[in-house]
């Protein structure tokens, strides 16, 4: 039997599938614990403010001591621990000083520096090695101490390797959020969309989601065929609109504003195409999403699911961050050839059900564990 305790910073519904597939594994005794119970900027993302604990998850303080924290797993000692070194230092030591085994697991480190930088990419993408150079320390933690690290994608596991991990030490770990069900399309999008075809983007509408770069890669479509969506929390103060007015494409764009988690496969089911332009996005499970109700995708390449949910040029586009010119030519590829959009969206289907359910992602996570002595 092997005994698992996964340490996350909250309770996420992108993860929660994940969870219960591992739970239901006959060969896996499982425990989650988070560093906080809930998330007021999620919350106002649409993200439910109530997490309904499942018998194998708790949640702590995280101010506490080493000692406080494991109180509620009395059994630490015998389990593999999964955790970002980003989370809890003090608790990773603790368990080098015990002999106990652990994992690495997070996205791309980055974000951080992106945000200094104010998004400037051309200079991220000139810093952002040297940046994971020097973490050289923290990567030696991870090889000297650690089973392996887990990193969501190719993006990461480039940046452990710059950070000293040897590659026989790291493996794929993804966020796989659950297949959303075919429902009824989003009534207030499809009232707006009045026959054109949908253009949707969901996230927070802020400068790391590019959302000032689709709104300029929409406007040079020049086409009254599409329309665009942007679901999610304005936290621009207003200027998204503002630029969309001076773009002169206010009435082809719609602010839909925050949609509730539980409600947004109707959003999905309202779009024809799925477009992710972040500037930076460890992961970007939102293509998860749009996959799973047969989406094509456009998604930029700073962006982990990009690297792997899509499949360029079969069920859609891998174009450059923070790139008007590159994403317009995505986007006009289907303004120009509606025909690809049905084929494309299959493959991207087809593409979910293959590599990216949550049973498939426990069965990764297993076999590496046992590939690496468990």
């Amino acid at each position: 039997m092997l005994k698992i305790c996964i340490w996350m910073n909250i309770p996420s519904h992108y993860q929660s599938a994940f969870f219960d597939a591992l739970n239901l594994r006959h060969d896996v005794d499982f425990r989650v614990v988070y560093f906080s119970g809930s998330s007021q900027v999620r919350a106002a993302e649409g993200w439910s403010g109530q997490h309904l604990y499942k018998p194998f998850e708790s949640v702590i303080e995280d101010s506490s001591s080493p000692e406080t924290k494991l109180n509620g797993v009395p059994d630490w000692k015998e389990r593999v621990h999964i955790i970002s070194t980003y989370f809890s230092s003090s608790l990773i030591d603790h368990f080098c000083a015990h002999g106990v085994k652990w994992c690495h697991w997070s996205e791309m480190p980055g974000v951080r520096l992106a945000e200094v930088l104010n998004f400037n990419m051309k200079l991220f993408r000139l810093l952002h090695p040297f940046m994971l150079m020097s973490k050289k320390r923290e990567g030696k933690r991870i090889s000297k101490y650690a089973l392996g690290a887990f990193g969501q994608g190719q993006l990461a596991k480039r940046a452990f390797r710059l950070m000293g991990v040897p590659k026989e030490k790291i493996d794929d770990l993804y966020y796989v959020p659950a297949a959303l069900a075919e429902t009824e399309p989003c009534c207030q999008v499809a009232d707006f969309a009045q026959g054109r075809k949908v253009f949707l983007s969901v996230g927070a509408l802020c400068k790391r989601k590019g959302i000032d770069v689709l709104l300029k890669a929409f406007a040079k479509l020049k086409t009254d065929a599409w329309c665009l969506v942007l679901c999610g929390l304005d936290r621009s103060n207003g200027e998204y609109r503002r630029l969309a007015a001076r773009l002169k494409i206010e009435d082809r764009v719609l602010f839909l504003g925050a949609h509730p988690a539980e409600r947004i496969a109707e959003v999905y089911c309202a779009a024809d195409v799925f477009v992710l332009a972040s500037r930076f996005d460890g992961w970007g499970a939102v293509e998860n999403e749009a996959a799973s109700l047969g989406l094509p995708i456009i998604g930029t390449d700073l962006c982990g699911a990009s690297w792997h949910v899509i499949e360029h040029g079969l069920s859609g586009y891998r174009v450059k961050a923070d790139n008007v010119g590159s994403l317009y030519k995505a986007m006009n590829e289907y303004v120009l050839h509606p025909s690809r959009i049905p084929a494309h969206g299959q493959a991207s289907l087809d593409r979910f059900f293959e590599c990216f359910t949550p049973g498939h992602n426990a069965e990764r996570f297993v076999e590496s564990l046992k590939a690496w002595g468990c």
